[in-house]
């Protein structure tokens, strides 16, 4: 018998995964129903002890918790400064909250 919280861990992957995918692509019919898809997936993350892959994780809101769409609801600006370093900047225009991600040098894309 395989252990029940790994297969609810692979169960919960697919869920989440599939939930952000059905995000991006309702989302410029249906804002909100985008927000619950997002809703849904972080409680079967946090409920599974599964994180959210990388790629997702930099779509969703840190205050607000809402789906981000570039153009739609919220801004992204790039930055480079000599000495602090170059980042991303992510504006959501729902809640104008701003995130940061750092870029580093070091590693290739």
């Amino acid at each position: 018998m395989p252990n029940f919280k790994k297969v609810a861990a692979k169960v919960a992957k697919q869920r989440i995964s599939f939930l952000f995918q059905a995000a991006e692509e309702i989302f410029p019919e249906d804002p909100q129903l985008a927000h619950r898809y997002v809703d849904l997936a972080r409680k079967y993350s946090q409920r599974t002890k599964v994180k959210i892959p990388k790629k997702w994780k930099r779509r969703v809101c840190h205050n607000c918790h809402h789906f981000l769409y570039p153009g739609k609801n919220c801004r992204i600006r790039m930055q480079s400064r000599k000495g602090k370093g170059s980042h991303i900047s992510v504006t959501c225009l729902d809640c104008n909250h701003t995130t940061r991600y750092f870029i580093d040098k070091k590693k290739k894309f």
